[in-house]
């Protein structure tokens, strides 16, 4: 074998996947994990599109897609709501960010997919539930935490 075309099979498997091969289970399990992430962000910008009475900004639009790819996991925030459910919920967060007196019930657009006052307000809750759980901040005089070690490293110890 020369040296040639030990380099060219080398480069050939660097990839994950090569065209071609069969998919391994790892592969397989990354590819539909893309494939179903790209479809929450289309569904996202179809139902944007459509919530066009919210006036949405391009920072709100960003906010909308950072949530989509922060809770991946759509279950956790709610077993029986839809994509377009949670997506709608999370398009209706960063509208009430803005504007905090306006109601579900104003607009047609939630109540066309199902989304009301109380799934809205149990995704918003599982959604800071996670947030909290992942957030160092611990009060300053407990003493149920080293303070110094949380500091540096991040991690409750």
């Amino acid at each position: 074998m020369s040296i040639d075309s030990t380099t060219k099979l080398l480069k050939k498997y660097d990839k994950t996947y090569v065209s071609g091969e069969k998919r391994t289970k790892d592969t397989e399990t990354e590819h539909k994990r893309k494939q179903t992430k790209a479809e929450k962000h289309r569904i996202a910008d179809d139902l944007i599109r459509e919530a066009d009475k919210l006036y949405l900004t391009g920072d709100d639009i960003d906010h909308v897609h950072y949530l989509i790819d922060k809770f991946t996991d759509f279950n956790k925030l709610h077993r029986k709501a839809s994509n377009e459910k949670i997506i709608l919920s999370f398009i209706w967060y960063t509208y009430k960010l803005n504007n905090p007196k306006r109601r579900i019930s104003e607009y047609s657009i939630l109540k066309k997919y199902g989304l009301t006052e109380d799934i809205f307000e149990l995704i918003s809750v599982r959604m800071l539930k996670v947030a909290l759980a992942e957030s160092p901040i611990v009060p300053k005089g407990t003493l149920k935490y080293d303070n110094n070690i949380l500091y540096k490293t991040g991690v409750r110890g």
